[in-house]
């Protein structure tokens, strides 16, 4: 009698015993820290593809007034980039063009207000 009531209690007992290892272990895997979050916004940059001309890049750097960097390039052809940025605030820096073994071109300066979580700026296509 004893013998059989051991193996009910084993019986009822392990899937228990499962179910605690197993939300041991999710427990665990959300306890690790978070990394970096998303971007809190993004500049839209949006020019006409069809007026390229040659194969080359577009490239935009920005600065905000701490003068922590973000860029980001793309081929013309595409007609767009977008630049993730870390806080809403004033940016300052550039856009231009370029191709391998070759200098920057068409440079423009820049200096932007990023207000809200998306903003599109459009240009007239670096050349």
């Amino acid at each position: 009698m004893q013998r059989a009531m051991r193996s009910l209690i084993a019986l009822l007992c392990s899937p228990l015993l499962v179910a605690v290892v197993a939300w041991a272990a999710f427990a665990a895997c959300l306890d690790q820290p978070v990394g970096d979050g998303p971007s809190l916004a993004r500049l839209v940059v949006a020019w006409d593809p069809l007026a390229c001309g040659d194969p080359h890049r577009v490239a935009v750097d920005l600065a905000d007034d701490a003068g922590a960097p973000v860029s980001a390039s793309t081929p013309c052809n595409l007609g767009g980039l977008t630049v993730d940025v870390a806080h809403f605030g004033d940016y300052h820096g550039r856009i231009y063009a370029w191709a391998l073994d070759a200098p920057a071109r068409s440079e423009m300066p820049i200096e932007l207000t990023i207000d809200q979580p998306i903003v599109r700026w459009d240009v007239t296509t670096p050349p």
